[in-house]
């Protein structure tokens, strides 16, 4: 018997262009499989979804199971296209039908691969499809290309802050009071010579949100800072410089050509250098502590006094951490979070800890740091680079359209995270040189952490916490007084080698 599966598609675009619809082919499938006297095993039915690949298609991976499973030993589609646009997944579609026994028919095309001549026809018209596909991406894009040069906007998402467009709007309009916001943007950086962080910090305070309803950044400012949309151009493919350009825009300008330019030239001339701040002896913990509410990492701040003797100066004491978002407005963990407070939480967090069963699953070297460690220390420089250029490249999604925000920022907190764990590495592999290699089970570190603390110096400290600890997540709550605040440790992740 001719267990027949009818295969449907059709996507939102060909239904609206060209009249397709699922309810018409199943009409005249089942109207031909009636006449062959097949009998009709189920209708599998993809409808809305795009043709170029088998992805995300539930209705086709159904069929391919019915197939493989033998209740379906026959396919019937409208057109080969229904069933898929690209030319190696048609050929490996027709390849496992063949291992299967399940024959295929397409009813426009005529096509029956019981034959030879089917089976080489039917990739000939699957060449045609997808050439068809791709001549359609690249009608697209010449579309795009030459809206950008008559002046028109290419977003796909929203407009930049300050403008708007309605649907059907080719040009885009200028928003009254957004526009004012980002020409006090400007006048704030260039004229009264604030920091990208006291312009977020300014805006956010007085509940100013972005386009997206969000607090300001200092990269959001910066991408606002930098867009020459202001000055009445339109940018074309940000994320390929072979094919970038600019156009005098439709639109009106919000900022004047000479304000924008001077405010790059100002951008140009900025220290690139960066001042990440690493631990020391004096800031043990710097690196490793993670703030509870954001995800961030915690920087280091110093209090400072005056010596009694005028040639030392300044003398830095008593050092804190604060949460690096909370600095910049993004998190609501203003607390500092006292050092030595830390360091007696964290002897108290590893004092509780009873149970080893856990920690002797696993070991980790005490001391990795050997004669041969310029092989690790190259690697962790290219995956630092790695990370660096996959940053970029999700700056560059998140430009186009491609992920939401909240995707971009999980992104790259992910990378952020694993950069800093092997800068820390990194840092702690080239300040020290002896080349020892010891074996311990994390039990025997904590049981030595604990009789060992007290006749540790610093810098030891300091060792032991950026060799062995991957991850402290730690807050700061009232004391019993009200007046004074404690440390509380919520978890320690130990590095696994």
């Amino acid at each position: 018997m001719v267990s027949t599966g009818i295969y449907l598609r059709v996507s939102t675009e060909e239904q609206a262009r060209e009249g397709y619809s699922i309810r018409a082919q199943e009409e005249k499938l089942r109207s031909y499989a009636t006449a062959k006297d097949w009998h009709i095993y189920n209708i599998y039915s993809d409808e809305g979804i795009s043709g170029k690949d088998i992805d995300g298609r539930p209705a086709v991976k159904q069929l391919l199971s019915d197939i493989a499973s033998g209740k379906v030993n026959n396919v019937l589609v409208y057109k080969i296209d229904r069933l898929t646009r690209s030319t190696k997944n048609l050929i490996e579609l027709v390849e496992l039908f063949n291992n299967y026994q399940c024959a295929f028919n397409s009813l426009i095309e005529s096509i029956d691969t019981a034959s030879a001549t089917g089976r080489m026809f039917l990739k000939i018209v699957g060449i045609f499809a997808e050439f068809e596909r791709e001549n359609l991406a690249e009608r697209v894009r010449l579309g795009y290309e030459r809206k950008a040069k008559e002046g028109y906007s290419t977003g796909a998402y929203i407009p930049s802050f300050g403008y708007s467009r309605e649907k059907g709007n080719k040009v885009q309009e200028v928003e009254t009071e957004q526009a004012a916001i980002v020409r006090r943007i400007f006048t704030m950086y260039l004229h009264d010579d604030y920091s990208l962080n006291e312009i977020a910090r300014r805006l956010n305070a007085e509940n100013i949100a972005t386009k997206k309803g969000r607090k300001w950044q200092n990269k959001t400012l910066k991408l606002l800072l930098t867009n020459p949309n202001y000055v009445g151009k339109v940018r074309y493919s940000l994320n390929d410089a072979s094919r970038y350009f600019e156009a005098d825009g439709q639109h009106e300008a919000i900022i004047d050509e000479d304000i924008f330019y001077r405010v790059q030239d100002k951008f140009s001339k900025l220290n690139r250098a960066a001042h990440t701040k690493r631990p020391t002896s004096g800031v043990y913990f710097c690196g490793v502590l993670y703030c509870p509410d954001c995800g961030g990492k915690y920087s280091t701040r110093w209090n400072y006094r005056i010596s009694k003797d005028p040639s030392e100066g300044k003398i830095p004491v008593n050092p804190s951490y604060r949460c690096i978002d909370s600095v910049h407005g993004y998190c609501q963990a203003k607390a500092l979070i006292s050092h030595k407070k830390l360091a007696r939480a964290f002897e108290r967090y590893l004092e509780q800890i009873e149970n080893f069963e856990d920690y002797n699953k696993s070991e980790i070297i005490a001391n990795a740091v050997n004669e041969d460690n310029t092989q690790e220390i190259a690697a962790m420089s290219a995956e630092i680079s790695q990370i660096e250029r996959k940053t970029k490249e999700i700056m560059g999604f998140y430009m186009s359209g491609n992920v939401t925000f909240d995707e971009y920022q999980n992104m790259v907190k992910v990378g952020n995270e694993r950069r800093g764990e092997l800068e820390a590495r990194l840092h702690l592999l080239k300040s020290v040189s002896k080349p020892l290699i010891e074996i311990y089970t994390k039990a025997e570190i904590i049981t030595n952490f604990r009789d060992n603390w007290q006749t540790l110096n610093n810098e030891k400290r300091q060792q032991f916490i950026q060799k062995f600890i991957k991850k402290i997540v730690v807050h700061s709550v009232p004391d019993k007084t009200g007046r004074f605040r404690d440390v509380i440790i919520d978890e320690v992740l130990f590095n696994e080698y």
